[in-house]
């Protein structure tokens, strides 16, 4: 019985472990790809010495973009920095883990959870978004490589198409894999967390009457 719980805690903090991490790798592309059209359009708005209004609002955009992707990145390495301290508790006490100490690990993730439910149910949203995004891309870079083929292009071009749809795919099948084994985890919190609130209630009342 501890050996089963002890396996789906493990699955449960790998999946938090690894719903953090994408979210990072989201946030770090979102953020520099929002800062590449801000200084894109400053150069072009210098070149011109004119204010141009198109790229004056994509310059606005961009930064505002930046902003959001680097408060996203911080609360995704907050979520992060939480699971590795239970990770490393859990190793520090793997070797001589009793009931008891499961128990407590279990307890500590349920707490983490109840206080971060809603930056982690926007971290589950946001990596099934960028799933698609990343989708879409690999198909229009599998699409381009086929096209580029069949036209008979330079074999370096070709290799960077596939490789790039490699690369787009594996982050897509990560993207929408990781929150959907995530949210039978969630689930289950989620229904842990509701009983819990039944209980505290119903002792709640008792102590009243008493």
């Amino acid at each position: 019985m501890v050996t089963e719980t002890l396996a789906k805690f493990q699955r449960e903090l790998k999946s938090l472990h690894g719903l953090a991490i994408m979210n990072i790798v989201f946030g770090g592309l979102a953020m520099s790809l929002a800062i590449s059209i801000g200084v894109q359009n400053i150069f072009t708005l210098v070149k011109a010495q004119n204010l141009l209004l198109p790229q004056l609002a994509l310059v606005t955009l961009g930064f505002l973009a930046s902003a959001i992707s680097l408060r996203w990145l911080i609360s995704s390495a907050e979520i992060l920095d939480g699971a590795t301290d239970m990770k490393e508790d859990y190793e520090k006490r793997k070797a001589g883990l009793d009931d008891e100490d499961l128990t407590g690990l279990i307890v500590k993730m349920m707490t983490y959870y109840r206080e971060n439910k809603p930056t982690i149910k926007r971290m589950m949203l946001i990596s099934r978004i960028a799933g698609v995004c990343f989708l879409i891309s690999g198909a229009f870079n599998l699409a381009t490589a086929v096209t580029n083929i069949i036209t008979g292009a330079p074999q370096w071009e070709i290799l960077i198409q596939a490789l790039g749809t490699v690369i787009n795919f594996a982050i897509a099948t990560a993207s929408l894999t990781i929150p959907h084994f995530f949210s039978k985890y969630s689930k289950t919190w989620d229904y842990r967390l509701e009983e819990t609130a039944k209980a505290e209630k119903k002792l709640r009342r008792q102590l009243e009457e008493d």
